[in-house]
């Protein structure tokens, strides 16, 4: 067994190898950069760090704005490549059990749930399994899962494991391919404590395939807009400081004759009468231009990086646009779509194999030629009426079958019962 080789080479035998494994200075690594983005979404950014100043003898609150555009960008790509849910296609008879577990086990809510892992944290972690007579799965946290890869990159082991903050007791579970054992550090000491045949092996390790230095572990799109945003922050705080200080609260100042007392900031349409003087407020000119152009310089690159149409930072004039000026559009988002559907699909094959052996353990199986697959329907702006054109002109002219036509119809969520009711209604239209 290679995870007994592993435990033996790394380890030495350790019975408690897992603890060890854990503090890995990779999966360190990792975990620090997921906890860091999960602090990052919920609105603990750099620019809160920016230190307050003192102005005329008081201490300047300095602005400290904090843009939540990550969060848009990364609901964007959610519901573009999920949010309008994808169908099963494949075998009629495989294609009809799919679509039950999907239904029972609340599948459609955990593809959302790991399209945002990966979009958020680059890896997401799905174990399936069998509950009370209904095959589900659940999301493991990115925060909370430690694959296990041997030297030659294979994956013999998972970990799933946290600290309770409130008793400070530790929790593993070892999932491997035929049990899950839970153990814990109750009282100082490593306990067994539930040990449990696991049906389907490791849990799926999906991947957002853009990571170039560690090709088993994702890389977030929020690693690559970050470091935009962080720059986009500090200059709008900047100008709001700027702003504020120099030119809405200017200093007065007169040259000639000595004043007695001062003007207070505060008031608005004083007059003063100089016999001999003069009187100014020295306000510092802004090179808006330059701010301008550096500000519009980063919102492109923002647009680039993210992979976001202009249209979502309302940069673009859309009316009149035609279909195919709206496929350019999108033509970015798109493709890293498609990037994202190749290792995403790949996790759901993975799914696919693991609900069959649940399924023949109730005793339902398929021929070998039996397939299952999945179509993603990207969440674009399209011209309904011309798909459903297309479609019809080809089932009309015998190129494509009624299920394929339902498959491809923007218009249609549930392929099955679809075709069931196009069945019942006309058996209806038979009796009658």
């Amino acid at each position: 067994m290679k995870l007994e080789r592993y435990i033996s080479e790394m380890y030495s035998n350790n019975p408690y190898w897992f603890a060890e494994e854990v503090q890995q200075a990779h999966h360190i690594s990792r975990i620090s950069k997921v906890l860091d983005n999960k602090n990052y979404l919920n609105g603990r950014h750099k620019i809160l760090e920016k230190e307050d100043s003192k102005y005329k003898d008081k201490e300047l609150i300095t602005a400290k704005t904090v843009l939540q555009t990550a969060k848009s960008i990364i609901k964007f790509h959610n519901s573009y490549i999920i949010g309008k849910r994808p169908n099963l296609s494949g075998s009629d008879n495989m294609v009809a059990e799919y679509n039950k577990v999907f239904r029972r086990g609340k599948f459609n809510l955990i593809n959302y749930k790991i399209v945002d892992d990966l979009n958020c944290y680059g890896d997401a972690f799905e174990y399936v399994y069998y509950n009370n007579g209904r095959i589900t799965s659940k999301l493991i946290e990115s925060s909370d899962g430690f694959p296990v890869y041997d030297d030659e990159g294979e994956y013999i082991a998972f970990i799933e494991h946290w600290t309770d903050s409130l008793s400070n007791i530790s929790y593993y579970y070892i999932y491997t391919d035929n049990k899950v054992d839970k153990w814990t550090n109750l009282g100082g000491n490593y306990i067994l404590e539930e040990s449990a045949i696991n049906l389907t092996g490791l849990p799926i390790h999906y991947i957002n395939g853009e990571n170039k230095e560690n090709e088993l572990f994702g890389r977030s799109i929020l690693d690559d807009i970050r470091p935009i945003l962080d720059r986009i922050e500090y200059l709008l705080n900047k100008m709001d400081d700027a702003i504020t200080v120099l030119s809405l609260n200017p200093i007065a100042y007169t040259s000639g004759q000595h004043i007695e007392g001062t003007i207070s900031a505060d008031t608005v349409g004083h007059l003063l009468s100089l016999e001999d003087g003069d009187f100014k407020y020295a306000v510092a000119n802004l090179d808006s231009a330059s701010i301008k152009l550096l500000y519009d310089a980063l919102i492109q690159n923002l647009q680039m990086v993210a992979s976001v149409p202009s249209i979502a930072f309302g940069q673009t004039n859309i009316a009149n646009v035609s279909e195919v000026s709206l496929k350019l559009i999108y033509q970015n988002i798109d493709n890293h779509a498609r990037q994202v559907e190749v290792y995403l699909r790949d996790g759901l094959n993975e799914r696919f194999d693991k609900i069959e052996r649940l399924l023949n353990k109730q005793g339902i199986t398929f021929n070998a030629e039996d397939y299952v697959d999945v179509e993603f329907n990207y969440n674009r702006p399209i011209d309904t009426s011309e798909v459903i054109d297309q479609l019809s002109k080809q089932y009309n002219d015998g190129a494509m079958s009624r299920r394929t036509y339902i498959e491809k119809s923007t218009l249609t969520t549930d392929v099955d019962i679809e075709l069931q009711r196009i069945e019942e209604e006309g058996n209806k239209n038979t009796v009658e």
